[in-house]
């Protein structure tokens, strides 16, 4: 049995952001108690950010295991198939990871603009509000081309 030694490499990898990503996530519950109600905003998304990242490399890794076992004698059809699962399961975290970060956008926008009106700063509220605009224009406008150039292909 030959095996690649991209796949033990990756498969390798998948375990290590495996236990980084459960201990990261095990931390942010652990915080979820103790900080304030504030932080939740930012808290909330992150700990849903490394849940789902854990639970893609694990199917990923299972793939790939799948992949070896069934993929040896030049059984090319198994190993075609769950390449395309394997650049389907990216993609899809892909667009997770997106949708993350825009909440994870929202979430600091808000805090951003509550910490401005607890302060009464009324000149970094206007400031920060355009900023908040053009960073949302650009990332949806990076969506957007993104969109267009998924479905070109």
């Amino acid at each position: 049995m030959e095996l690649k030694r991209n796949k033990i490499l990756n498969i390798t990898f998948y375990i290590i952001s495996i236990i980084f990503y459960t201990i990261i996530s095990y931390f942010i519950y652990k915080l979820l108690v103790a900080v304030s109600y504030y932080y939740l905003f930012i808290l909330i998304p992150l700990l849903f950010l490394f849940c789902t990242l854990n639970i893609i490399n694990i199917v990923k890794m299972l793939l790939t295991i799948v992949q070896m076992v069934f993929g040896r004698n030049d059984n090319n059809e198994v190993s075609d198939y769950i390449d395309k699962l394997i650049k389907s399961t990216n993609q899809l975290c892909k667009y997770i990871l997106i949708a993350i970060f825009t909440s994870l956008l929202t979430s600091v926008m808000i805090l951003d603009i509550i910490y401005c009106l607890n302060k009464e700063k009324y000149t970094f509220i206007a400031f920060s509000i355009v900023i908040w605009i053009l960073l949302y224009y650009f990332l949806f406008n990076y969506i957007v081309k993104m969109i267009r150039k998924q479905i070109r292909i």
